[in-house]
Parts: C-alpha cells; sequence; structure tokens
C-alpha cells in the first residue's frame, strides 16, 4: 500500500501525464471519520470512476424539433473488482456496509489525486469459474458531495 501512495507520488512529482492502470486503486476507511484508518480492498485488478450529470427536459413546441435542457444534479459511482480474500479488512468492511445498509467512506486513489466521498455498497457479487481464481466484484453508488485533494 505504502508503496503504491510512494510510486503515485514520484508520478505526479516528475510531471509523468500517463501511468499504469495499477497505480490506481480503492481504499476503506475502516476507522472511524475522526479517525480514518484507509484500508485497500486486497487482490483488485480493475476500478472505474464514474461522474456523471442529470438533466432536465425543457423542450416544448417552440424548440423547432430540437431538445433543449438544463444541467441537474451530480452524480457518481466506483466499480471494481478483485480476486475473492475473504478475510481481508476491505472485503469485510464492504460486506459489513453492504449487510448494515449503511454509507461507507472510500478513497479511489490516482497518481495525482484522491477522491474521497461516502457510498453506498449498491451491488456486491463473487463469482469463479472452473480453472480461474474466485473474484468479487463491487458497484458503489456515491451519496453527497466528493472531495478531491492532490496527492
Amino acid at each position: 500500500m505504502e508503496f503504491l501512495i510512494l510510486l503515485s507520488l514520484l508520478l505526479f512529482a516528475f510531471g509523468m501525464a500517463k501511468f499504469k492502470g495499477a497505480a490506481i486503486f480503492v481504499s476503506i476507511n475502516t476507522g472511524t471519520e475522526a479517525s480514518p484508518v484507509w484500508t485497500p480492498v486486497g487482490g483488485q485488478r480493475e476500478a472505474t470512476f464514474d461522474r456523471g450529470k442529470g438533466i432536465i427536459d425543457i423542450t416544448d413546441k417552440d424548440s423547432g424539433g430540437d431538445e433543449e435542457h438544463l444541467p441537474d444534479d451530480r452524480n457518481w459511482g466506483i466499480s471494481f473488482g478483485a480476486f475473492l480474500i475473504e478475510d481481508n479488512a476491505g472485503w469485510l468492511a464492504l460486506e459489513t456496509a453492504y449487510n448494515g445498509d449503511t454509507l461507507i467512506q472510500f478513497r479511489f486513489i490516482t497518481p495525482g489525486f484522491a477522491y474521497m466521498g461516502k457510498a453506498t455498497v449498491e451491488s456486491l457479487s463473487i463469482a469463479g469459474a472452473k480453472g480461474d481464481a474466485g473474484v468479487a466484484s463491487f458497484t458503489l453508488k456515491g451519496s453527497g458531495a466528493l472531495s478531491k485533494t492532490a496527492i
């Protein structure tokens, strides 16, 4: 974990615009909001951070056949997959939040920034095929504001 943060800092410090996908990862707060303990979900393979914007349709008969809209609320979410490591503290925190219907605090780390917020564990899937490793996939649906901090 510390190695990935150091790698992220070095890449950012030397101005490298491109970086390996392995430098992007998700951590879960297994401590408290006052004293966070950032725990990576073990065995991560990929992570996607999606941000969107709702729209309000204001098309009317005077629009001349063209759609018109206004921007509405922002939304965001994270989906990621990992090898299934059932005793990993990050996995256990996600499973606990899912079962307990509670929000979870997370960090999505890139080489230059840490995105932090709270989210609902919208889905949690486990899969395994003959001749392949057991894997888990997660979808987090953002709740409230998102912060972005330079690393």
